[in-house]
């Protein structure tokens, strides 16, 4: 777990986001559920601008890190998508996903927002997170 952690590409965001740590925000998890068990390592931040901005860097810079996205980015954006996938040939898989007040709620029972936590200004909250199976090889999208 601390390998995938480590990976350098979770630490690529936006400038301007800011990172939201501790558990369950941040860090690296063995998740076992029952389809089986995986360890996955997650990044989550708050940021002021918005979910097009994040999308448009993560397209620059996960492709310049060696991460490609696997489906055409803005026409996923365009139809609504909310989690994105982006793939490297012998690395895990990258997901950059967007979380509304809501979901967050019904899955952290967080109230208030993280990024009230913070003082932060947010408007756009998303994680960047890697997957791998129990013995570290890669998830693939």
């Amino acid at each position: 777990m601390a390998e995938l952690d480590q990976l350098p590409a979770l630490e690529l965001h936006p400038k301007g986001a800011v990172s939201i740590g501790g558990d369950p925000w941040a860090g690296a998890h063995c998740v076992d559920d029952t389809g089986g068990a995986w360890l996955t390592a997650t990044r989550f931040y708050a940021y002021g601008g918005t979910r097009k901005e994040v999308l448009d860097y993560y397209g620059r810079e996960a492709a310049a890190a060696g991460w490609r996205p696997v489906e055409d980015l803005d026409a996923a954006f365009g139809a609504g998508f909310v989690v994105f996938c982006f793939e490297s040939a012998d690395r895990p898989s990258m997901t950059l996903d967007f979380a509304s007040p809501e979901r967050l709620r019904e899955y952290y029972g967080t109230q208030p927002h993280p990024a009230s936590l913070l003082g932060v200004d947010a408007r756009t909250w998303f994680s960047w997170s890697t997957e791998a199976t129990p013995d570290g090889s890669r998830i693939s999208c």
